[in-house]
């Protein structure tokens, strides 16, 4: 089953919210369609997310003596909650990923 861009990029800012514990509307600005986001970083994605502000990119690593904590790990965790609301949504669409673009730029492409 196919579902919209934009239900993914609902779904992606939902899990955002949920595993990183942000707010739904701090965060809304930040994450756009792939086709229509104002960076264009790549365009052929499905969603572009910027972590300028409020959202950590994947590439961080925080070193404490409790332990190394490494953001990717919480955007896998991510991409495992935004296609259980995906596939909520529409049972039998895509799966989606993440990779990061850069530093500052998350972009999700379809499986």
């Amino acid at each position: 089953m196919k579902i919209s861009d934009n239900d993914v990029k609902n779904a992606y800012q939902r899990a955002i919210s949920k595993v990183w514990g942000i707010k739904q509307k701090d965060i809304k600005e930040d994450i756009h369609v792939g086709s229509r986001a104002p960076g264009q970083w790549s365009p052929q994605s499905t969603v572009e997310i910027y972590c300028e502000n409020n959202i950590p990119n994947a590439s961080d690593v925080h070193y404490s003596e409790l332990g190394t904590l490494y953001h990717s790990e919480n955007w896998f965790k991510i991409d495992d909650v935004a296609n259980q609301f995906i596939q909520k949504k529409s049972p039998g669409a895509a799966r989606y990923h993440y990779e990061p673009y850069n530093n500052a730029v998350i972009c999700v492409y379809k499986n």
